[in-house]
């Protein structure tokens, strides 16, 4: 192979080193070939050998997004859940005409194929987009799914694993159209305790209100108010989150609204929601509009105890902890966070692609086009899904962490 010039013929020497391959130049000039020596290519050699090590090295530290995606069909608002077993299970919305269905599919391969998408329910009024949609947890025997309705009602229903089978909708609210605005979390504790949130209207405006199950969502006990707003509720369409730590401490973030500031709080309970502690903001600035981000963020909880939160000011993503200044991740919505034995895995969406944080965050790189992601961990703790909408499809990507 060379290149000719008047004068000069530059021809490529390969040189091979493990499972890399390098080129060097020997020059022809007027015929007479002018030859890298021995010892130019030992120090070749060995240079590739030391560098080698630290390119790997670098290399391994980066979250690598598989090629693969998996394609469930039509829908939007995903959400995911994956057991200890490793069964991937996803819930979305469907807009049918006038009607809106719930389906369900699960995977027993990590993610490399899916059943067929399963209707569990036609919702007519089911909130569905900007948050609102269906949620999913497992837990020790059964997987859990709560779907709000515009009418102001939560349901839920429950899988049993070992057999398959789907119970038929129970309301989670105690009273009639308090919950319209249809946003809610879901998190799962010991055992099959399950903790569901939600905006609910019954005291006059929209506060922060809880309910226990302890049956795995069959049954749920007496609704409870969390927290009550000062000055006229909470902030109206931003979906609140729940998250349960190793201990049984459960965590609840919700967006506030407190003299013209929409700003993230946190409350935690140490008795699955008896009581709770005082609500704390989170982060140092202020959110400062006259009206609602329609965008919740998300926490997690470390094996620790250590509560990481993640959320939107203005057009801003932020990470912060309890009592600590908050960090700019950079600019973005919907932001979401995984709990990884290397820290917090954290996505969020940006200018219509997916940005995938590594849990050392050392690396933000782009998973492909589209919104609303969500994150799971694989059975074998060294890669997450990322289940997320685009143009109206449901699409299903690894990541490896």
């Amino acid at each position: 192979m060379g290149i000719v010039t008047a004068n000069n013929h530059i021809k490529l020497v390969k040189i091979k080193v493990m499972h890399l391959t390098i080129y060097i130049t020997n020059v022809v000039k007027n015929g007479s070939i002018f030859k890298l020596s021995t010892m130019n290519i030992f120090l070749a050699k060995l240079g590739l050998l030391i560098a080698l090590p630290i390119f790997l090295a670098f290399q391994a530290d980066l979250p690598r997004p598989a090629d693969a995606e998996y394609n469930l069909g039509t829908g939007s608002q995903p959400e995911i859940a994956i057991d200890e077993n490793g069964t991937v299970r996803i819930v979305y919305g469907v807009k049918n005409g006038d009607h809106k269905d719930l389906y369900f599919v699960s995977s027993n391969d990590g993610g490399k194929s899916f059943s067929k998408p399963d209707l569990l329910g036609n919702f007519s009024k089911m909130g569905l987009g900007m948050g609102r949609g269906p949620q999913i947890v497992t837990t020790a025997e059964y997987t859990v799914v709560t779907v709000g309705d515009h009418n102001g009602d939560l349901f839920s229903m429950r899988l049993t694993n070992a057999d398959n089978q789907w119970s038929a909708p129970v309301k989670v609210t105690d009273t009639d159209s308090t919950a319209k605005e249809a946003l809610s979390g879901l998190s799962a504790g010991k055992g099959n305790d399950v903790y569901t949130v939600w905006l609910d209207s019954r005291l006059g405006n929209n506060n922060l209100y809880g309910s226990l199950s302890r049956d795995g969502g069959l049954t749920w006990e007496k609704n409870q108010l969390i927290y009550q707003g000062e000055q006229k509720g909470i902030c109206d369409c931003c979906k609140p989150t729940v998250s349960f730590d190793q201990s049984g401490s459960m965590h609840v973030m919700f967006r506030n609204k407190l003299d013209g500031a929409r700003n993230m709080y946190l409350i935690s309970s140490k008795d699955n929601g008896k009581h709770f502690s005082t609500a704390q903001k989170l982060g140092t600035g202020d959110f400062m509009i006259d009206g609602c981000p329609m965008d919740g963020g998300d926490l997690a909880a470390d094996e620790n105890g250590k509560v990481t939160t993640v959320w939107r000011r203005q057009l801003e993503v932020y990470i912060a902890e309890p009592e600590k200044p908050e960090i700019k991740l950079g600019a973005g919505r919907t932001p979401v966070i995984l709990q990884t034995g290397k820290g917090p895995a954290i996505a969020w969406q940006k200018d219509g692609a997916i940005q995938f944080r590594s849990p050392n965050g050392q690396k933000t790189v782009s998973i492909g086009n589209g919104q609303y992601p969500k994150l799971a961990l694989m059975a074998d703790k060294k890669t997450s899904l990322c289940v997320f909408e685009r143009d109206g499809q449901i699409l299903v990507k690894p990541i490896v962490l």
